[in-house]
């Protein structure tokens, strides 16, 4: 059966027309919203461009903020004194702990003296008291030979009999000589008894200044251990309170603690190249006035040699007017002073210049051994200790102790340094008592020396730290 196409048009018809009708209602709620929108923009867009009003902050709150940076800043600025404060401390440390390295060797040398002394005075006492036992024998054998002769009985004995005077003189001769000998014996006894008595005192009295010398040597000991501890123990602590600094300084300058150590860091570094550049300048005016010095003496040299050859020349010519043609004349020779060889004989006869490069040959070995107080290699060494070393390679012996070995080489100026001289340093530069750090010199203003605990066998400037005070040759 065919459906009516009316009938279906009519459904479709109206199933379009409520259809249309919502969309209608749909559209008209879309232009509503449309036109709320529309007329609200204006709306924003006006409140959007009004400016909003500014923070003013009042006096008061300027001030805090003023005071609280400089309150920063004195922070930053006092952290930074601290860390300054602790490098030098540690290197005031470094300096006190060698001063007490130094005075113990000094209480060693001492001590090794005073062995010296009271050995010798034991052998002198032991040898004058053999003297006078032997005296004393010799003594006694006079008064026996006396006793057996009859004493005074003896003596008138020879008048009872034929030849009675002439035997008496005789006998009264020779006890007047046995008398005499007797008499001399007696008094070298009495002086041998005075000097022995004198040897036994001054063998006591050695005896006690070694027991002395030995309490000063553990005190020395003592003490070099106890500034050696609080070297070491200050090196930890400031190291602790260096990294909790550099911590606060990273927070109040609002950066890492890593660029708050680097520029730290930084800051150190520069600090070293100005001290740097100031003993490069202080080393390149010693080499200026060293230069100055030796072609003076290279002038003087030249002149004295000029004056020789003058003198020698006018003594020819007079020479040969004397002689006026006469064959084979008479040589009259002036002896000539010999010039001085700056090199080989400088300032006296203890060295050569061949025996100072050994020395610095030997020390320039130990470059990189550590520093350790007491300590005379193979590879660790003390100022004085290196020192030793290197000169006993050259056949020169030098005592363990810095003051004893400025006592025994030759006294220079600072401007007559050459390479292998030794440097001094010393609490009072009027008194070389007081030294107490000793290096060797390289030339061009360099030295090597063993500066202190925690530091190496090392080349620096001979003004790294402060100018020395006594300069020497050995």
């Amino acid at each position: 059966m065919r459906t009516p196409t009316r009938a279906t048009s009519g459904g479709r018809i109206t199933s379009a027309g409520k259809t249309g009708r919502a969309g209608k209602a749909l559209l008209s709620g879309v232009l509503a919203i449309c036109l709320a929108g529309a007329m609200a923009v204006p709306t924003l867009q006006a409140e959007a461009a009004k400016p909003k009003p500014p923070v003013i902050p009042s006096k008061a709150a300027v001030e805090r903020a003023k005071q609280a940076a400089a309150s920063k800043a004195a922070q930053v600025a006092a952290i930074e004194r601290q860390l300054a404060a602790a490098g030098a401390r540690l290197e005031q440390l470094g300096i006190q702990s060698g001063i007490a390295d130094e005075a113990y060797n000094g209480a060693v040398y001492r001590l090794q003296q005073a062995k010296a002394e009271a050995a010798a005075a034991a052998a002198r006492a032991a040898e004058a008291q053999k003297t006078l036992t032997a005296q004393r024998q010799q003594i006694g054998r006079f008064a026996a030979a006396s006793y057996q002769g009859g004493g005074d009985v003896a003596k008138i004995a020879p008048l009872f009999t034929a030849e009675g005077p002439q035997q008496l003189l005789d006998s009264a001769g020779a006890a007047h000589s046995v008398s005499a000998a007797m008499q001399g014996s007696y008094l070298r006894f009495t002086a041998t008894q005075v000097m022995t008595n004198l040897f036994k005192v001054q063998a006591d009295q050695a005896v006690v200044k070694v027991k002395k010398a030995a309490d000063e040597a553990a005190k020395a000991k003592k003490a070099a251990e106890d500034a050696e501890a609080a070297q070491s123990a200050a090196v930890t602590a400031i190291g602790v309170q260096r990294k909790q600094s550099i911590a606060q300084l990273a927070t109040l300058q609002n950066i890492s603690v890593r660029v708050a150590a680097q520029r730290q860091q930084g800051l150190e570094e520069l600090a070293r190249q100005r001290a740097a550049a100031i003993a490069a300048k202080k080393a390149a005016e010693l080499k200026r006035r060293i230069a100055a010095r030796e072609a003076a003496e290279r002038r003087a040299e030249a002149a004295e040699r000029a004056r020789e050859a003058a003198e020698k020349a006018r003594e020819e010519k007079e020479e040969r007017e004397h002689n006026n043609g006469k064959k084979n004349p008479p040589k009259r020779h002036k002896p000539s002073t010999p010039s001085r060889d700056k090199h080989d004989n400088d300032n006296g006869n203890h060295s050569s210049r061949k025996g100072a490069s050994a020395a610095i040959e030997f020390a320039m070995r130990q470059l990189g051994d550590m520093y350790l107080w007491g300590a005379t290699g193979p590879s660790r060494w003390d100022c004085s200790g290196l020192t030793q070393g290197a000169w006993e390679q050259a056949g020169v012996q030098l005592p363990h102790y810095s003051v004893a070995q400025y006592e025994q080489i030759q006294h220079i100026d600072e401007d007559e340094l050459r390479p292998g001289d030794l440097i001094f340093w010393s609490l009072d530069p009027s008194d070389p008592g007081t030294i107490h750090h000793v290096a060797m010199y390289l030339g061009n203003g360099r030295m090597i020396h063993a500066p202190r605990t925690g530091k190496p066998v090392q080349i620096d400037s001979v003004y790294y730290w402060e100018p020395p005070d006594f300069f020497g040759r050995p």
